[in-house]
């Protein structure tokens, strides 16, 4: 894990609010988090690769939302759905701690959407 030197003020702040506004607002709060990292990932390293792992992974657990919630019909889902939206959200709050503290967070089980 590496810890990265400021280049802009508050950016470990600018990325709890991305994560908190997904969290909160779905998609609504991902697409503001999208805008918010394409203005500040020109100025800041740590906030150009933190909010491209982040946004990719709210991609991914969406994916995985929509194949657990199709399978419920042969009944998996029902066990599935619980389990990917609590890890869902473990991960968020682990991501946001690691933000909080001005480091990375490799968020797993994530495929790589936006590059």
């Amino acid at each position: 894990m590496e810890t990265y030197e400021k280049s802009i003020p508050r950016e470990n702040l600018i990325m709890l609010l991305m994560a908190g506004g997904i969290v909160l607002f779905n998609i609504i709060g991902f697409i503001v988090a999208y805008f918010v990292w394409r203005e500040y990932s020109k100025d800041s390293y740590f906030i150009e690769s933190n909010g491209k792992r982040l946004l990719n992974f709210h991609i991914t657990f969406v994916i995985y939302e929509i194949i657990a919630g199709l399978l419920i019909i042969v009944l998996i889902g029902v066990l599935l759905m619980p389990i990917v939206s609590i890890a869902y959200f473990i991960m968020t709050i682990l991501g946001m701690i690691k933000y909080g503290s001005h480091m990375n967070y490799e968020y797993p089980f994530t495929f790589e959407f936006i590059k």
